[in-house]
């Protein structure tokens, strides 16, 4: 199991007496081993009420839903920072209580223990390193001529804030730990906590440890923007695993890049995929995240999704073209505009027949990068409108709405002609797959080959490259002239696609890997014991 270097297709063994098989191991280790969750998002938010009591709200994402539909009946120990005052309130209560694990609620399938740094620390660790130093850099968008400055300012953000943050998060994980009868399943996530996994390992030097890195991992020599004290220590950090995932192989491949470029005395196995380091082997290996299928569906379907289809109608033509963003620059929705009107330019007949709609979320508006880019998207907007518009009829071209609200994007996504997300980089594109999920127009799918969703829906999608603004104009042209039964082979591979690999099979993937690492740890443990009763 541990040699199928490539999770992006269903792998040849996905039969049924297979996958009977992959769910016995599963429900072996889960019925042996405590889950243990870090990330720096938790699965709730707190909100303390006027009586004093508290309320919590679970978040939709991903790992949570797939958390939550595999576990069956255990409960994970999800340890998370506690990111605003309701969080922090709580942590402090339960401190005071003497309770070392917050329930959220009745039947909640998570406890919750918070790391609680101060806010000076969680700022320098979230908003000056982890955003946007690292997320920059992974996503290739630093203006290299200009930044990053490593400042002095940077240095005391990396050691008192990142360094600092990610080593609370590792004694709390070796307190939870030291509550489990065995050594618990220790699942790490993303980029904000690069240094756990090996600050865990100093303590616990039998720790089962996996960490998934849910964006682009990028080549070393980009890596290079950071000074060698802090690439060595993220690829040391991530070394303490015995796991490290990512998205795609692509990305586990520049990993392996990068730990021979700056971490002394490794040696890489790239037909194998792993790393032998200080005596131990790593496992490197991709898990394509997916979505929630029934979730997203049902969501798409609700009340207040329906809602929004009273009024999202006035903005369709006979011709329609979404894209639904972050307003961030890793999105290339500039670039996205210009094809648009390199478009309209070579195909005037589109004229008063064609809308573009751009939902779009102001995202991390205390970035100066961030707020820059929403003013070059809403700049274009406005020319690309004034350019065409035609006054008698009131038609624009581009309708950009702003905001965020999940169930009208569903909505939306389920009545375009063409998608577009020609992002420059992503981890995943998660909206790809939602999009391509709940159509109902078998709309085309225009996707970028920076996404990392294109290793699996690209064959039944039209590739762009991110920068080739001529090459996504015609790409246009063709999914708006697609023949019928094309537009409908297309959408319903891209459908099943999406439907055979939902975000818990993702989950599953990894837990299989899981289970036999720990298979063999096992094994390994009994024939080193069993060697001194021979000798005797």
């Amino acid at each position: 199991m541990l040699n199928d270097n490539n999770r992006g297709t269903p792998p040849a063994s996905s039969s049924t007496e297979a996958q009977t098989d992959h769910q016995e191991m599963i429900e072996r280790l889960l019925s042996e081993r405590q889950i243990i969750v870090a990330s720096n998002r938790g699965p709730v938010t707190f909100r303390q009420r006027g009586d004093g009591t508290f309320s919590a709200r679970q978040g939709s994402g991903g790992l949570v839903t797939a958390v939550s539909a595999v576990l069956q009946g255990q409960q994970a120990i999800w340890i998370a920072a506690a990111m605003n005052t309701g969080d922090r309130r709580r942590a402090r209560a339960a401190a005071e209580a003497g309770d070392t694990l917050i329930t959220p609620e009745s039947g909640s399938k998570f406890k919750l223990r918070y790391v609680v740094p101060s806010e000076k620390a969680y700022y320098r660790y979230y908003n000056v390193i982890s955003n946007p130093l690292l997320w920059f850099l992974q996503h290739y968008l630093w203006d290299t001529p200009r930044a990053p400055d490593i400042t002095r300012e940077t240095w005391e953000a990396w050691t008192g804030g990142y360094v600092a943050v990610n080593q609370m998060f590792a004694d709390e994980i070796a307190v939870a730990c030291d509550a489990c009868d065995q050594e618990p399943i220790i699942l790490l996530q993303d980029y904000q906590l690069y240094l756990v996994g090996g600050m865990v390992r100093k303590q616990r030097p039998n720790a089962i440890l996996q960490h998934f890195i849910h964006i682009p991992w990028p080549d070393p020599d980009y890596w290079r923007l950071l000074p060698m004290e802090m690439r060595r220590q993220i690829c040391e950090g991530l070394l303490g695993c015995d796991i490290v995932g990512f998205q795609t192989p692509d990305h586990a491949r520049s990993f392996l890049y990068t730990c021979e470029a700056y971490v002394p005395g490794c040696s890489i196995d790239y037909a194998d995929r792993a790393v032998d380091w200080n005596g131990r082997h790593i496992i490197v290996r991709s898990y394509p995240i997916s979505i929630d299928t029934d979730a997203v569906r049902r969501t798409a379907y609700s009340q207040e999704a329906r809602a929004y289809e009273r009024y999202l109608p006035q903005h369709w033509n006979e011709y329609t073209i979404l894209r639904v963003d972050r307003a961030e620059p890793s999105k290339n929705i500039v670039r996205g505009f210009h094809a648009f009107d390199q478009f309209l330019e070579d195909h005037p007949d589109f004229l008063n027949r064609v809308n573009f709609i751009a939902v779009t979320q102001p995202s991390r508006m205390d970035v100066e990068e961030y707020r820059d880019y929403l003013d070059d998207v809403s700049a274009i907007v406005g020319r690309i409108n004034a350019k065409y518009a035609n006054v008698e009829t009131g038609w624009q071209p581009i309708h950009l709405i702003m905001g965020e609200s999940y169930p009208r994007v569903l909505a939306a996504m389920k009545w375009y002609d063409v998608m577009m997300a020609n992002s420059i980089i992503d981890g995943m594109h998660l909206g790809a797959k939602e999009a391509a999920l709940i159509n109902e127009r078998n709309g085309v799918l225009i996707l970028s080959e920076g996404a990392g969703a294109v290793q699996q829906l690209g064959e039944w999608a039209l590739v762009v490259a991110p920068a080739d603004v001529e090459g996504t104009a015609r790409a246009l042209y063709e999914a708006l002239t697609m023949p019928q039964r094309e537009r409908q082979r297309r959408s319903a591979m891209l459908k099943q696609m999406v439907e055979q690999d939902d975000v818990t099979v993702w989950f599953r993937h990894q837990l299989v890997d899981i289970a036999d690492l720990v298979v063999g740890n096992d094994t390994d443990a009994k024939e080193q014991t069993a060697v001194p009763a021979k000798a005797q």
